[in-house]
């Protein structure tokens, strides 16, 4: 049976997620503000140090800035968190025990799998076998089909502001998500996503695959789905959901109603 090492914190700055799923807050002790959440296996850059239990940090894979507990993340070197950069995986299933002869976590869709070979990911603490699915270093097959079929995975995962697990997911989170097993990086947010792309004129040009981008009443990007094909929508209103897609906008049937007003269109692959 291993032990785990102590280390010495004194000289870094750098952290590893080795939970399944841990909230980024806007500030400390606000259980209210979650902003975003580290996933199992990602990494940050710490800024900051408050009182022993808060670090502030900056995630590597959303370049979100916000408060995590101290005793919620593992401190790694410089070294070590450069190596968790070059090989990667990404785990596919909904949700997946990883093991070893010590313990066993449940991580979710969406985590990382650091040094992954295929078999086992290597942590700061031991390795841990994963025996499902994952999309190898590099990523998936680029193909606007198998994308649909990896968003709709997500279907009726609960809405979460800041969320990012398939038990708990806001819609930018949901449209990173997805297309990161494609290694295509977008931003958290969907005003940030907003900017990437080639203009899609007409709904009716639309493909699998596209990004459906909604304005509020002042005009600002407020949400944004996954065009799914022969006029759907995949997006994120109180649950991942498919709703129909127009002119006008996210038509809810249940509802009788048009829940989100039409921006624009835009292509990303």
């Amino acid at each position: 049976m291993s032990r785990k090492k102590k280390i010495d914190t004194r000289h870094l700055f750098h952290g590893i997620c080795h939970l399944n799923v841990i909230p980024v807050l806007r500030k400390t002790e606000d259980d209210q503000g979650m902003i975003s959440q580290m996933l199992f296996g990602e990494t940050c850059i710490i800024l900051e140090k408050k009182n022993k239990h808060w670090f502030k940090i900056q995630t590597t894979e959303c370049n979100i800035t916000g408060w995590v507990r101290s005793i919620q993340i593992t401190l790694i070197s410089e070294n070590d968190y450069s190596l968790y950069q070059t090989k990667t995986a990404t785990a596919l299933e909904i949700c997946h025990p990883v093991f070893n002869d010590e313990y066993s976590k449940s991580i979710v869709m969406g985590s990382t799998l650091p040094l992954f070979d295929g078999i086992s990911c290597t942590m700061p603490d031991n390795k841990y076998v994963y025996n499902g699915q994952a999309a190898q270093s590099g990523g998936l097959e680029l193909n606007p089909e198998i994308l649909v079929k990896i968003a709709r995975r997500y279907l009726f995962s609960p809405e979460l502001q800041g969320g990012r697990s398939p038990f708990g997911i806001d819609g930018g989170a949901l449209i990173q998500n997805v297309f990161r097993f494609f290694e295509i990086s977008l931003p958290r947010f969907p005003h940030e996503q907003y900017m990437y792309g080639e203009i899609i004129d007409f709904v009716e040009l639309a493909q699998e695959g596209d990004l459906a981008f909604c304005q509020d009443e002042n005009g600002q990007i407020t949400h944004a789905g996954i065009v799914i094909g022969d006029k759907k929508i995949l997006h994120c209103y109180g649950c991942v959901r498919i709703d129909k897609l127009d002119h006008f906008g996210f038509y809810n049937a249940e509802l009788r109603k048009y829940t989100h007003k039409l921006r624009i269109i835009k292509r990303v692959i």
